[in-house]
């Protein structure tokens, strides 16, 4: 026997090991159970970043609510997004969580992230149109360049995802500067 199929059989007596009937009947519950208890066995590999399938990876993400289209923008940039979750999910909302999560799904081709946050909510009343809440992400880097018009739109349908539910946001994605700091 196997040591995939002897799940059943090795609780039988080995005294009816002889059975051949007996033993055949058992292996069929044996591959029945084979079918439930691998995907069981094998679940933290299919919970693992760097383990996990691709198509588990794009569930994983769904799952933790980003819902990312398959194959985009790399599979590892996924892993990544996936090893950042707890950081991510923590923060998730705030000026930190937005940058880091720019930052780990662009990878290289992100500079640096510009976050303009007016630091207040109006519930009860209507503010005037100068007060009102509107968040600003300015993303610099060559993803202006490396990246299509439709994978910047799918980043900025991410972030938007993680702010305040309607709360205004502009995203501008911009090239990175190459003028030299300002001297103080």
């Amino acid at each position: 026997m196997s040591t995939r199929t002897e799940r059943i059989a090795a609780l039988v007596p080995r005294a009816m090991w002889d059975d051949d009937l007996l033993m055949r009947l058992v292996a069929v519950f044996d591959e029945l159970l084979d079918g439930v208890a691998t995907p069981v066995e094998d679940l933290d590999v299919l919970a693992h970043p760097a383990l996990a399938p691709d198509a588990m990876v794009d569930w994983l993400c769904a799952w933790l609510g980003w819902e990312v289209p398959p194959g985009w923008p790399s599979p590892e940039a996924k892993r990544r997004l996936l090893r950042s979750a707890g950081e991510l999910l923590t923060h998730r909302g705030t000026a930190r969580g937005i940058r880091r999560l720019v930052e780990v799904l662009g990878g290289a081709d992100v500079s640096s992230v510009e976050i303009v946050d007016p630091g207040f909510a109006v519930l009860a009343w209507t503010p005037p149109a100068e007060m009102s809440r509107r968040i600003e992400v300015d993303v610099h880097g060559t993803l202006v360049e490396a990246w299509s018009a439709e994978d910047r739109t799918v980043l900025e349908r991410l972030i938007r995802g993680d702010l305040l539910a309607g709360c205004p946001v502009s995203v501008r994605f911009r090239e990175p500067s190459t003028s030299p700091p300002a001297a103080q």
